[in-house]
C-alpha cells in the first residue's frame, strides 16, 4: 500500500509538472513595463518592451532597488534604494540620486506629467510620520530642490498623481485619500471595512486599487472623486500591486499568493511573486513571469 501510495503521489507531482504551457500574451500588448527582480541575486529594475521584447537590466547596485516608476516619456526609470530616490536612464544605465536619506528616509515615487518633478513620500526618523513632497527630477546640488505638499498627524503612502498633475491620491489609515493641489484640500474618497490600497490612476481618470477584508481580497475601481465604486475582483487571491496599461485596456498585477487551493499550482507556484497579465476587468489573461525560480514584481506600465 506504501508503495502505491508513492507511486500516485509521484503520478500526481508529475502531472502537475507537466502542466500545459501558458496562454501566449496577446498581441495587442504595448508600451513599456518596468518592475522588480532578484534574478541578478539583489533586486534590481528590469524592462521590458512588449509584447514579448527581451528583459533588460537598468540596475547593477549592490543595494535592493524597490518602487520603480516610468517617466511620461519612458527615459528615465525613478526608484527607491536605501532610502534615497534614485533615476536611471533607460538609454545608458546612468544612475543618479535625488535625495541622500541621510536627513530624511524617501520612498513611492511617481512623476509628474511634466517628467520634471516627483511626489514622494518622506520620513525623517523612524516613528515619525511620513508626508508628501514633491522632488524635482533634476537639479545641479547633492540633493535635488523638494517642497512639502502635505504635513498632518497621519502616516501618508503610495502617493499617485492624476493625469492632469492636479491632484494626488494617496494611502492614509488604510483609505484612499486626495489632494488637490491649486487648493490644498483633503477629501477622503474610500471607507467602510475595506482596507484599501494601491491606486493607481486609469487613462480615464478613474482609479484601480485594492482591498482586502479579512480573507478576502479584491480589486476595485472607482471615480476620481470617490463615487461610483465598482468590484472588479472578490476573493481568496493577492495581489500586492497593479499597473494598468497606458490604453486602460491591461493591468499588470504583481501575484503573491492565494488562500484557495489549486493543485496545478501546487509545485510549480507559491514560493515566489509573479508578475500576471489581467484584462480590463481583472480576469486572468497570461502570466508575464514565471515566479518558480525568482521574484518579480512591482511594475510600472508606461509609453
Amino acid at each position: 500500500m506504501v508503495v502505491l501510495a508513492l507511486a500516485a503521489a509521484a503520478l500526481a507531482v508529475g502531472m502537475v509538472l507537466r502542466r500545459a504551457e501558458p496562454p501566449p500574451l496577446p498581441d495587442d500588448l504595448r508600451g513599456t513595463l518596468v518592475f522588480i527582480s532578484d534574478r541578478a541575486g539583489v533586486d534590481g529594475v528590469f524592462l521590458r518592451k512588449l509584447p514579448n521584447g527581451p528583459d533588460l537590466r537598468l540596475t547593477h547596485l549592490g543595494e535592493p532597488a524597490s518602487e520603480p516608476a516610468l517617466s511620461p516619456d519612458g527615459q528615465h526609470v525613478a526608484f527607491v534604494v536605501g532610502g534615497r530616490i534614485a533615476v536611471v536612464a533607460v538609454a545608458t544605465g546612468d544612475v543618479r540620486y535625488l535625495s541622500l536619506g541621510v536627513a530624511a528616509k524617501d520612498a513611492s515615487p511617481d512623476w509628474f506629467p511634466d517628467g520634471k518633478r516627483l511626489v514622494i513620500v518622506s520620513r525623517r526618523a523612524m516613528g515619525e510620520n511620513a508626508d508628501l513632497f514633491e522632488l524635482a527630477a533634476s537639479g545641479g546640488a547633492a540633493e535635488s530642490p523638494r517642497k512639502r505638499l502635505l504635513e498632518t498627524a497621519g502616516d501618508e503612502s503610495e502617493p499617485v498623481v492624476s493625469p492632469d498633475g492636479q491632484a494626488i491620491v494617496f494611502v492614509r489609515e488604510d483609505n484612499l485619500h486626495r489632494l488637490d493641489l491649486d487648493s490644498g484640500r483633503v477629501r477622503k474618497l474610500t471607507g467602510g471595512f475595506h482596507k484599501t490600497r494601491g491606486p493607481r490612476f486609469l487613462p480615464s481618470g478613474r482609479i484601480v486599487c485594492l482591498w482586502s477584508q479579512d480573507k478576502q481580497f479584491g480589486i476595485a475601481v472607482i471615480d476620481g472623486d470617490g463615487k461610483r465604486r465598482e468590484t472588479l475582483a472578490q476573493g481568496s487571491t493577492f495581489y500586492r500591486s497593479l499597473a494598468p496599461s497606458p490604453d486602460g485596456r491591461y493591468l499588470a498585477a504583481t501575484y503573491t499568493f492565494d488562500l484557495g487551493f489549486h493543485p496545478s499550482e501546487a509545485v510549480t507556484r507559491g514560493r515566489n511573486q509573479e508578475l500576471r497579465l489581467l484584462s480590463a476587468s481583472a480576469l486572468p489573461v497570461a502570466s508575464l513571469s514565471e515566479g518558480w525560480r525568482h521574484s518579480n514584481h512591482s511594475p510600472a506600465w508606461g509609453r
